[in-house]
């Protein structure tokens, strides 16, 4: 186990032996802040890059091949997506989910063979599609998610940015990356 008072010589006074474990905890405290500090202006460096693609594909989606599929075994009352691929291979899946209460729709933008972001929108019926009356939306949820290197990195909910420590982050990470499984099986 690693002892700090192991480092400071033996024949100092008491005072002095307080003032120098002082300056190492002032030492470990900035070290911890500016790697925390470090680590987050990085994260913002990747999603203002991830970003600038997601603009890039949409702004070129015009000139991609267009692949529409319907996908089984995502939602009960289907899903289509349409495939958006150059010679780089697959650059954008538009995936329309619908339930008996919901519409899902999900927009996942790749760079080489990896995710790198995933925008979900989730409009809420006030009932079930198929009834008399007219169904009314009572709900719109918007989620988005930046990924690098695989892994989410974050996970915006409307305007609230998710604990990376939260269930929560780690159940969506895992959902959105099984979604893009399944549609590249599909493809």
């Amino acid at each position: 186990m690693y002892n700090p008072v192991a480092i400071l010589p033996r024949k100092t006074n008491p005072r002095k032996q307080a003032g120098l474990m002082k300056q190492l905890l002032l030492i470990v405290i900035f070290s911890a802040f500016f790697a925390v500090h470090g680590a987050a202006a990085q994260t913002e460096k990747q999603i203002a890059a991830i970003r600038t693609t997601v603009n890039l594909i949409n702004k070129n989606a015009t000139q991609y091949s267009k692949t529409t599929k319907d996908v089984d075994g995502i939602s009960l009352e289907g899903t289509e997506a349409t495939f958006f691929a150059s010679g780089r291979g697959i650059q954008k899946i538009n995936v329309n989910s619908y339930g008996e209460t919901y519409k899902a729709s999900t927009e996942l933008y790749f760079q080489g063979e990896e995710v790198i972001f995933a925008f979900q929108k989730i409009s809420n019926y006030d009932t079930q599609i198929g009834l008399d009356k007219p169904v009314k939306v009572v709900k719109v949820t918007e989620q988005r998610f930046y990924f690098s290197g695989g892994s989410l990195i974050r996970f915006l909910d409307g305007k609230v940015s998710v604990k990376k420590t939260s269930k929560r982050w780690s159940d969506r990470e895992a959902e959105i990356l099984a979604l893009k499984k399944k549609l590249l099986e599909v493809y």
